[in-house]
């Protein structure tokens, strides 16, 4: 019997340990790619100073293209916005972004547009794809900071890594493989960090804006992104991307912000009621180029001229 257990504890011992060696190795190669947004920033981002960048969630993702407001302005700018995630994961990003040593003039922060009046905010959907940076501080900080059982799972991979990759096998585990191959593979976005819904047949239809949503800007993680931004002497923007129906009125003064909720009015132009498609963001990326540029004047004429 004592030989029995012993054959068991030895196959278990070598079953964690190579369990073990397996998180480790695949976290690794994710570290090592291009495949997430916090991977690609540390990988495959060479510039380290840029004019903009751009923080959100599917909308920023989708409606603003980093290319043609560069060829626009003649600036520099990355989007390092993530679907499905919240303002907590764009402060997150920013850190990361400000802990690999790259500056920015502007951060334009375009989350879903309910998320700047979230107050009790969550751990956001694929906040696991900052695993594999989990050794820095700032990292496992935000992880522990939320009760929720995925956030407790992933602050206990600083240590005990087969735990996430085994909870996350399909979204961590398998894209490992991948990359270990391919590692400088993206997952849907290009080489400035955007990406585009395609086009489908909707009807030539004008736009009712008869839904309204007052903006207050009550989210605490707003609130450190623009303490953040105050100690880096960046210029926080909120954007407010085009909606299908839906016009803001904003209650907050304290924030600045670029209303585009009505800019576009025909729905053509739309994915679906909170998402432009590739035609739409053409022309939302234009009008924000535009705004900035004015921004960029103003500023420009101010700190000339001290008024």
């Amino acid at each position: 019997m004592k030989l029995f257990f012993k054959k068991i504890g030895g196959v278990l011992i070598v079953f964690l340990v190579l369990t073990f060696l397996l998180s480790i190795g695949s976290l690794w190669s994710l570290r090592k790619s291009s495949f997430y947004k916090p991977s690609f920033l540390v990988n495959a981002v060479e510039t380290s100073k840029f004019d903009y960048i751009i923080l959100g969630a599917s909308t920023g993702l989708t409606t603003l293209d980093t290319k043609q407001i560069d060829s626009i302005l003649e600036l520099t700018g990355i989007n390092l916005s993530m679907d499905d995630t919240g303002i907590p994961s764009q402060y997150l990003m920013l850190k990361h972004f400000l802990a690999e040593g790259k500056t920015t003039r502007y951060c334009i922060i375009a989350p879903g547009v309910s998320s700047y009046n979230a107050q009790n905010e969550k751990l956001s959907d694929n906040d696991y794809r900052f695993l594999m940076f989990t050794n820095r501080d700032y990292v496992h900080d935000y992880y522990k900071g939320f009760e929720d059982t995925e956030a407790k799972i992933l602050s206990y991979s600083k240590h005990a890594p087969f735990i996430g990759v085994s909870f996350y096998n399909a979204e961590l585990f398998y894209p490992s493989l991948l990359t270990l191959l391919q590692p400088d593979k993206r997952n849907r976005f290009d080489n400035k960090g955007n990406y585009t819904y395609p086009v489908f047949q909707r009807n030539n239809d004008s736009i009712r804006f008869e839904k309204e949503l007052k903006l207050a800007f009550r989210s605490p993680y707003l609130a450190k992104i623009k303490t953040l931004c105050d100690q880096n002497n960046i210029q926080l923007i909120c954007y407010i991307s085009p909606m299908e129906g839906t016009k803001v009125n904003i209650t907050n003064s304290n924030y600045k912000s670029i209303d585009h909720s009505q800019i576009i009015k025909n729905k053509k132009y739309f994915y679906d009621k909170d998402h432009v498609n590739s035609l739409g963001r053409i022309q939302a990326s234009k009008a924000f180029a535009q705004i900035l540029k004015e921004v960029m004047t103003l500023e420009t004429y101010v700190n000339k001229n001290g008024d």
